[in-house]
């Protein structure tokens, strides 16, 4: 007679794991719920990081909140914003944490123009708009208070629009670095000159730093941008070369030494410093039409050994000390040492 045993055979180690039941980062104590599911998807989204509000809104509870913290599967960087801790800790995790600190706000500065791609910025600390009367200190970024922000969304962050974000580094950014920045954003079609013109003329009026930086750059690239007569453009670079310490020898409408053709001349050489200076009167898109051809004629500069230095309307006009600074930079023993 055969017996059967009554016992249940035994479950291997296997399949008793909660890893089958529930996802590897939960344990017995812990349920994974609908709620972990539609935090984890929103999270997928937003680079780990959700605000204390969406977590609400998507069903969890204080008790739920004080859970997922006490078990260290969210952490909390700062206020009422969290983030799973599985996700990875990326600039652009720290971007989303910033603007999902304080209702409203935008990422701004430098790091707006790090996320449009514009040229010449790189990942820092990061920079946040708020509304004046937002009250809050965030430890990981950098505020900026001030009225009538236009916004939009890039990667899914909330940041200032391209001309926003160029009228805010006008603050900031010397007239250089601020005029390569515009222009590359007008190259690229990342922005226009209509659309830089409504912020100029949101902010006529105001004493908006940075506002008599960036407003000769915008008026010298419109269709109808004014063009100077060549002596009174001339007239700007001898001011400015006037202004230099130890007044070098200048030798203005200089033959160019290597051309044959002696007719083909130079705004103003620095034969002793080996430097030409152009003062070029075109309009803004004249320049960018030409630009192959003036590329060839600093080359061939370059070539015999001089140093080629371009400068516009707007620099010798509105930057002259700057341009003059840059100038005596270049020819100065101690730079060439």
């Amino acid at each position: 007679m055969t017996v059967r045993s009554s016992l249940v055979a035994p479950v291997p180690d296997r399949a008793r794991s909660p890893s089958n039941v529930t996802p590897p980062r939960f344990n017995r104590d812990m349920r994974y719920t609908e709620i972990d599911r539609n935090i984890e998807a929103l999270a997928a989204k937003q680079y780990g990081a959700f605000s204390r509000e969406q977590a609400f809104e998507l069903g969890a509870s204080e008790r739920f909140v004080a859970r997922r913290l006490a078990q260290k599967h969210w952490t909390r960087p700062t206020g009422a914003v969290y983030v799973l801790a599985q996700s990875a800790g990326t600039w652009k995790r720290q971007c989303k944490i910033a603007e999902l600190s304080v209702d409203g706000s935008a990422i701004a500065g430098r790091t707006a123009a790090v996320l449009h791609g514009i040229p010449g910025f790189k990942a820092g600390r990061v920079e946040l708009w708020t509304p004046i009367n937002a009250k809050f200190r965030n430890p990981i970024a950098r505020i900026h208070r001030y009225a009538g922000a236009k916004l939009t969304i890039v990667d899914g962050i909330r940041v200032t629009t391209v001309p926003q974000t160029l009228f805010d580094a006008a603050m900031v950014l010397d007239p250089w670095t601020l005029e390569r920045a515009v222009d590359d954003c007008l190259l690229e079609r990342k922005v226009t000159v209509a659309e830089l013109d409504e912020r100029l003329t949101f902010y006529a009026g105001s004493r908006r730093p940075g506002l008599p930086r960036i407003r000769p750059l915008i008026e010298e690239r419109r269709e109808v941008g004014w063009t100077p007569a060549e002596s009174e453009l001339e007239a700007l670079l001898f001011n400015v070369l006037e202004r230099l310490p130890g007044c070098p020898r200048v030798v203005r409408q200089a033959p160019m030494p290597w051309r044959t053709n002696r007719s083909l001349r130079v705004d103003a050489l620095l034969p002793d410093h080996n430097l030409i200076i152009e003062a070029d009167g075109r309009r803004w898109h004249t320049r960018v039409q030409d630009f192959d051809r003036d590329q060839w004629r600093h080359n061939e500069a370059v070539a015999h050994g001089f140093r080629v230095m371009h400068f516009t309307w707007v620099h010798l006009h509105d930057f002259s000390a700057d341009a003059a600074e840059v100038i005596w930079r270049t020819i100065s023993p101690r730079t060439a040492a």
